[in-house]
């Protein structure tokens, strides 16, 4: 399958599904392990469910596949509202920090990976997608919403379909909502929005500097983002792999 135009909607064959399915080994249903990292996130999201800006947590990866191995950490995407994403990501860091549970270089295994974090301004994959990107396509489909505030789950879902079409996997995506442990509608204004928009601005400017400077240092790989509305770290990039074996 050959879709290269920017304009052409991605849809993969059911062949290529099976071929994605069997490279992961991904299973129907959580395993025992699974089923632990699944209680242990939704323990440990009760300490950062009330930071405000927070829109969407959600799993992804192995995790989200069923196909984690005893080695796997548990990797989250956290969402925020506009103007919240570095104060939400140093809250959620430092919390998670004084838990314990924070993946880190010497401690990987079952711990939460903080390595993905974008506003609602950035639902859309579009941007960072590459040609024929069946690894981004299915990501999306099997992430699992935990928190989710003023449906951004469906917002996201709809945002990314002037790319991708997920007509034939709508049950995947149903079924993708009863993993939802918190969910609530909320003002986006009210009497603390000034002064965190002032607190974010000053987040940002304290670490932006030192992000980018190690950025730099490792070579700027495009796997990374680091904008105004997206902070994606994840070590590595599997896709153009994926693709030649897939497609």
């Amino acid at each position: 399958m050959k879709l290269s135009q920017e304009n052409q909607i991605f849809s993969p064959s059911e062949n290529q599904y099976e071929k994605f399915h069997d490279y992961f080994k991904i299973q129907q249903d959580p395993g025992v392990l699974e089923q632990g990292f699944y209680r242990k996130l939704n323990k440990y999201m009760k300490y950062v469910s009330w930071i405000p800006g927070i829109r969407m947590i959600w799993v992804g990866n192995s995790l989200s596949m069923n196909c984690a191995k005893s080695s796997s950490d548990i990797d989250l995407y956290i969402v925020t509202s506009p103007n919240r994403m570095w104060f939400v990501r140093i809250l959620v860091t430092l919390i998670f920090q004084i838990l314990w549970v924070r993946k880190t270089d010497k401690y990987h295994a079952g711990r939460f990976c903080l390595s993905f974090f974008s506003t609602t301004d950035a639902l859309n994959f579009w941007k960072f997608k590459i040609s024929n990107d069946i690894y981004l396509y299915f990501w999306i489909l099997y992430f699992k919403p935990i928190l989710d505030i003023n449906n951004t789950y469906v917002q996201f879902i709809n945002a990314n379909k002037t790319w991708a079409d997920f007509t034939e996997y709508s049950e995947l995506i149903s079924a993708n909502k009863k993993y939802i442990k918190y969910s609530k509608n909320t003002s986006e204004k009210n009497k603390l929005s000034k002064l965190l928009d002032i607190l974010d601005n000053f987040l940002k400017k304290l670490f932006l500097a030192k992000t980018l400077k190690h950025y730099e240092k490792i070579w700027k790989p495009y796997w990374i983002i680091i904008n105004n509305d997206m902070l994606k770290f994840h070590n590595g990039d599997v896709r153009k792999k994926i693709i030649d074996i897939i497609i």
